[in-house]
């Protein structure tokens, strides 16, 4: 029989809350978790039946890693880091630095 703890629905219903930011409202974070719950129900039985031979444990713990990197990707591109600085001119631009030019033997030095 199929673990019923699996933890990639919980991590789905995180980036669907996360994604939905500002927007989100006390009737959607309802109507995920109900989602949720209908999955993480209905999944491993579903999956038990069709496909024993698969190993749901896996699958779970790979999804999971996957939908919590995604939120974590969203996180991170929305966040502005500390360190920025608010001028441009703040920073100098780095010295141009030119690689030598190879010597050829019998060849003239440019």
């Amino acid at each position: 029989m199929a673990d019923d703890n699996t933890t990639a629905i919980p991590a789905l219903e995180t980036l669907i809350e996360t994604a939905l930011g500002k927007k989100d409202t006390a009737t959607a974070q309802a109507d995920i978790q109900l989602a949720g719950t209908l999955l993480q129900t209905l999944v491993p039985v579903i999956v038990a039946r069709a496909a024993p031979n698969l190993d749901l444990a896996g699958i779970d713990a790979a999804l999971t890693k996957v939908l919590t990197g995604i939120t974590d990707l969203k996180t991170a591109i929305e966040t502005t880091p500390a360190t920025a600085s608010a001028s441009p001119a703040a920073a100098p631009a780095p010295e141009k630095v030119e690689a030598p030019r190879p010597v050829v033997p019998g060849q003239p030095a440019r």
